[in-house]
């Protein structure tokens, strides 16, 4: 049995000289695509299709940051469509989230001028993922993110179906609760570590998106290190002012709800009956814009960078040292 390895127990160690005298030479630029759909972000980060992360405005921050935001699917289509439409009115984009079961809401989102989709499943190594990702395959030139997955055998599987970008990381969320309920999961070093060696072997193009765990910017740095082509992180934009969800007070200081994607609440508020608790809700501290987060993101990742010798994400994986 292999030990099972987190951001927490791994730091990066320079060992090659740095010729950089500014940190805004670093190219953070990371360009996503699938056939003609071509896209450039600014930076390689996404957010949690999650219900308090992610509605109009994150996904406009995103947006005005050079990014994609997501559209989650824990509310009526209806609201989804609107939401979607109040963007492409603005002539702003984002990732669609659909579940199993939702070819026709996809074919329907399509229809409108989507492109961008995430299959969002906690378990993507599921034969019926198939399905939906051979449907929105059918629809013309979409870009698939899937998952998750925690294992090369996860890997292999979404791979082989031709999914773009495939999430790594099962029970490492901050709101995931699916290790301490079901015993299943491992660090998301460790996941990361086989996913990036299969992803070699297979020569596979799929992407890797490292998912969860994510509790500080040198985290995402530690992931794109070890290989993870993009970062999705709830919790670093949870509590802003963009963030879903109204602002509480409690004992004279401010908070926004936040919550896990199999939680009880997120469940209630889908119409399903809570069969299945894997995830946790809490209050976070409100933290203001979530520019500032971007900017901090963007700082630490220039100084990551500038330390590990590496003008782009290519040199970065290839100095980077671990201890």
């Amino acid at each position: 049995m292999k030990p099972s390895y987190s951001y927490d127990d791994i730091s990066l160690v320079p060992r090659n000289l740095s010729t950089f005298r500014s940190r805004q030479e670093i190219i953070l630029k990371f360009e996503i695509s699938s056939g003609n759909l071509r896209k450039e972000l600014r930076m390689p980060i996404l957010p949690a299709p999650m219900d308090t992360i992610c509605g109009t405005e994150m996904c406009r921050a995103f947006h005005q940051n050079g990014m994609l935001g997501m559209i989650h699917r824990f509310q009526p289509i209806n609201d989804r469509i609107r939401t979607y439409e109040t963007l492409k009115d603005d002539r702003m984009d984002a990732f669609i989230a659909v579940g199993l079961d939702e070819e026709d809401i996809a074919t329907r989102f399509y229809s409108l001028g989507a492109r961008w989709f995430i299959v969002d499943v906690a378990n993507g190594f599921n034969i019926h993922v198939e399905p939906i990702i051979k449907h929105l395959k059918s629809l013309g030139d979409v870009f698939i993110i899937c998952g998750n997955v925690a294992s090369r055998e996860g890997f292999t599987y979404l791979s082989n179906l031709g999914v773009d970008a495939i999430r790594v990381g099962i029970g490492t969320g901050s709101m995931c609760t699916t290790s301490i309920m079901t015993g299943v999961g491992q660090g998301i070093v460790s996941a990361l570590l086989e996913c990036v060696e299969i992803k070699k072997e297979l020569s596979s193009p799929a992407l890797i998106i490292a998912d969860g765990g994510v509790q500080h910017v040198g985290d995402i740095a530690k992931a794109l290190a070890l290989g993870a082509d993009l970062v999705m992180t709830g919790r670093m934009f949870a509590g802003t002012k963009e963030a879903e969800g109204n602002i509480l007070k409690y004992e004279g200081k401010l908070y926004k709800a936040y919550r896990g994607s199999a939680s009880f609440a997120v469940q209630k508020i889908s119409g399903k009956k809570p069969y299945y608790i894997e995830g946790d809700e809490t209050i976070v501290e409100y933290k203001g814009s979530v520019q500032n987060i971007f900017d901090q993101i963007e700082a630490g990742l220039r100084s990551a960078f500038s330390y590990m010798a590496a003008k782009n994400l290519v040199e970065f994986r290839r100095n980077s040292g671990f201890s």
